[in-house]
């Protein structure tokens, strides 16, 4: 484990001529990376290499000032490029940060939270259900972003609640060494802790950090049957590769007033679905959670969608979620808290995010009902057909869990 007090930095590659150093002494804390800083003992040349940290341990990467770096292909776009342009360009961003201590201890092990992606940020407080029984000494310290600081389960020791819209957190958070800097001094020792950002998702009790109990599968037919969308506006749900074109030509062009057209189209296909399930179940529920407000919907639904996040809102939606047979959306972090609930989902797929399709998902129920349950379909999947799966969940999941619980 890679320490803050005692100092104790990793080992990391030279890009030029790849001799293997050993652990700097300077560090630059960014926000999402710790960078060590030095020159290589072998041919002298300075540069910077981020800590094998979260997605850091994946995907090493290392770059001096004048444009030489190394890094793994897959992770040039999303990491390398915005951490290497960062520093170069000294992108960065003033930040309040909020101390809450919860326990008073002497060892701390920090986890860092911090990410711009929203999905990504949850995926790394998981891991502190790991750290539930430390010593009486020891205690979990969770870095986190102020807006997702409402998730931090009751048994952290401390959070420090950095108040900074996502998007920005790719920049250099001022603020943030000085701040580590001088909080320190009231520990003993304070450790990394490592932060898996695949953690097995099936152990995690959901409760501890949404506050919220999940659809209980058991009570499928006694509940009022309720579907929820997941509304997005700045990923659509585009319905063909023509649509699919246009958006990509209009986002590379900057055209924005093709955007209105593109909601449109999208709430059309949701109120399209909504109508066709309403034929053969006239007593569906629906309604539909997301920033943003465009269009209007019609009177069956009910709206919750708001411009603006606020915790109450996020927990307001999980109550939504609970008591949704399924939820619907377009594959992204927006689907994680809404399948953690809901009884079941249906994602929409884009071709390009095929390598990440279990990432946004966090159902776990046993393995039939997942597969029963939990519906991927590809993008541009016809809005008959997606009311043909709707409609087969609602009618047939019954029989399927008669037959496998007769034994139970």
């Amino acid at each position: 484990m890679w320490s803050l007090k005692p100092y104790k930095s990793p080992p990391s590659k030279c890009p030029k001529c790849l001799h293997e150093n050993a652990g700097f002494t300077k560090h630059i804390f960014t926000g999402v990376h710790i960078l060590g800083e030095g020159a290589c003992g072998s041919c002298g040349t300075h540069y910077y290499h981020n800590w094998p940290i979260g997605h850091g341990a994946e995907f090493p990467i290392s770059f001096t000032n004048n444009g030489l770096a190394k890094y793994p292909p897959k992770a040039y776009h999303w990491m390398a490029k915005p951490l290497i342009e960062s520093v170069k360009k000294g992108l960065r961003v003033t930040a309040q940060i909020r101390r809450e201590v919860k326990k008073k201890i002497s060892q701390a092990l920090l986890l860092n939270c911090l990410d711009p992606c929203y999905g990504h940020v949850i995926w790394k407080l998981f891991n502190t259900f790991h750290y539930q029984k430390v010593s009486t000494l020891q205690g979990v310290v969770v870095l986190i972003p102020e807006s997702c600081a409402w998730m931090v389960p009751d048994h952290v020791a401390e959070i420090w609640a950095v108040e900074v819209p996502l998007r920005d957190i790719n920049f250099q958070i001022d603020s943030l060494d000085l701040f580590i800097e001088e909080v320190s001094g009231n520990y003993e020792s304070l450790q990394l802790l490592p932060v898996s950002t695949h953690i097995n998702h099936q152990e995690i009790d959901y409760y501890q950090y949404f506050r919220t109990e999940p659809f209980r599968i058991s009570e499928f037919s006694n509940k009022p049957l309720c579907v929820t969308f997941i509304w997005r506006e700045d990923r659509f749900w585009l319905r063909s590769r023509l649509e699919e074109w246009f958006s990509f030509a209009a986002t590379k062009l900057s055209i924005n007033w093709l955007r209105p057209w593109f909601l449109y189209r999208q709430l059309k296909a949701m109120v399209s679905i909504a109508k066709q399930v309403r034929l053969k179940l006239p007593a569906v529920r629906f309604k539909m959670t997301g920033l943003g407000t465009w269009g209007t919907l019609p009177e069956y639904f009910e709206d919750l969608r708001q411009q603006t996040m606020t915790d109450d809102l996020e927990k307001k939606w999980c109550q939504a979620y609970a008591q949704s047979h399924l939820v619907i959306g377009v594959h992204g972090s927006n689907m994680l808290i809404p399948t953690a609930h809901s009884a079941g989902f249906i994602e929409l797929l884009p071709t390009h995010k095929i390598p990440f399709i279990s990432e946004d998902i966090l159902m776990k129920h046993p393995a039939r009902y997942q597969i029963f349950l939990g519906r991927h379909l590809d993008i541009f999947t016809s809005s008959r057909s997606i009311t043909m799966h709707i409609i087969s969940i609602f009618k047939d999941f019954s029989y399927l869990y008669k037959n496998t619980t007769v034994w139970s």
